[in-house]
């Protein structure tokens, strides 16, 4: 029964990854995405996977931050990406059980090396060729069907946002903008 319930966040956190893909502003990605870390770090308790669960706190920690890196300076620089890792390689060291414990390090690392660029484009490289890969990985071995769900909504989600934003528009400065701001069919809006 646990795991049925642990998978219904792996669900729920499917459903706000979903959105964070479809907004046009990387601030309002990163909000969505930290609500959606909560659901799935409430799978990642429920299973009894603490390096998944410890990380998804480090990336909830990572998305918030950013969200402020514009009015807080000292976000910006360049020691601050590397900073954030620090406590995810200590836990790993610490905690290090098997080869499984390296990949919610993976996820962390890559995915706060890709963000940090304020770089829709790096963002989504990053998160089709690290970040979901190693938690997709993860989730399997955990038993953590509703992440693997999570993953591959994310995969599809990223590929939807490249085809309907094209290569060249996520190189457009909108998507660093402030906000949450979403396509209505003409110009965006803020939220």
């Amino acid at each position: 029964m646990i795991h049925i319930i642990a998978n219904g966040f792996g669900v729920l956190s499917t459903l706000c990854f979903i959105a964070s893909f479809q907004v046009k502003s990387n601030k309002g990605l990163y909000l969505i995405q930290s609500v959606a870390n909560v659901f799935y770090g409430i799978q990642f308790y429920l299973l009894g996977a603490t390096g998944g669960l410890f990380n998804m706190g480090m990336q909830i920690v990572r998305n918030l931050l950013l969200c402020r890196k514009e009015e807080w300076k000292w976000l910006q620089h360049p020691a601050m990406a590397p900073l954030l890792c620090v406590p995810s390689l200590i836990y790993m060291i610490i905690t290090w059980n098997s080869l499984l414990d390296l990949l919610p390090f993976i996820a962390m690392t890559v995915g706060t090396f890709g963000y940090w660029t304020d770089s829709a484009k790096k963002l989504r490289i990053a998160e089709l060729f690290g970040v979901s890969p190693a938690w997709m990985t993860y989730d399997l071995i955990e038993g953590a069907y509703g992440g693997v769900l999570n993953e591959l909504v994310i995969l599809a989600s990223i590929v939807f946002s490249i085809i309907r934003f094209g290569w060249k528009g996520l190189d457009d400065p909108s998507f660093a903008g402030k906000g949450l701001q979403i396509t209505t069919g003409g110009e965006p809006c803020l939220e």
